[in-house]
């Protein structure tokens, strides 16, 4: 009995320890070839600080981001609620799988005038990000997806004919109109007990994708 109200002081402490902590991003991606030596996804929340990159000798990441960022994705460890957009955890993942994995999902980076507008599709979920005329994004109003567009909705599957160009093929995913999809807010969860704000820094250049920027436990935002 005195273990179990330890354990669950202990993750009453650590969900209330999130709560008040910023998270610090600073990602790089090479979106037009593989490059993981060069490639990256460090962040930090409180005095937790990770530097992760793919590793391609276990064929995962260096530094386990995937599992580690969940103090960042969810509010809590029991429920799960999203506290970011689904689509900016994705991305920031980028750098930290194989290549033969993320290819599935198709990023793309194009400019929009002086935005930038960054694309993917994992397991049938498109997702949208666009950036003001600063390249920034707040992520409480730049993130969209819409779900649902392939046909099995698993990491290698074809468009469903609806959503691709006139006589194109259904069966490549860049046979997709855009202008077919409608997109939806992709934010935090309404339920969640926390959710993060803030602004996030997009360059481009070359083909080199970089997110940075500061997100702040919404209390704490200004």
């Amino acid at each position: 009995m005195k273990k179990l109200l330890f354990f669950g002081t202990f993750l009453i402490i650590i969900n209330s320890l999130a709560m008040t902590q910023e998270v610090a991003i600073d990602m790089r991606y090479n979106v037009l070839s593989s490059e993981p030596s060069k490639d990256y996804f460090n962040w930090s929340i409180g005095n937790k600080k990770i530097n992760d990159s793919y590793d391609a000798v276990t064929g995962a990441s260096i530094a386990r981001s995937t599992r580690e960022f969940d103090v960042v994705r969810y509010d809590s460890t029991t429920t799960k609620k999203y506290t970011i957009p689904v689509g900016v955890r994705h991305l920031l993942l980028f750098p930290v799988a194989s290549r033969q994995y993320t290819d599935n999902f198709h990023l793309t980076v194009h400019e929009e005038g002086q935005k930038l507008i960054i694309r993917f599709i994992v397991y049938g979920t498109v997702y949208q990000i666009k950036t003001d005329d600063k390249k920034q994004i707040d992520i409480k109003n730049a993130c969209f997806l819409a779900r649902n567009i392939t046909v099995s909705n698993t990491l290698s599957s074809q468009l469903k004919p609806q959503y691709a160009k006139t006589g194109a093929d259904s069966t490549r995913i860049d046979s997709i109109d855009w202008n077919k999809i409608t997109l939806v807010s992709d934010i935090a969860d309404t339920n969640a007990s926390r959710k993060y704000d803030g602004t996030l820094t997009i360059g481009y250049n070359n083909g080199i994708l970089t997110v940075k920027g500061t997100l702040l436990p919404l209390s704490m935002a200004p």
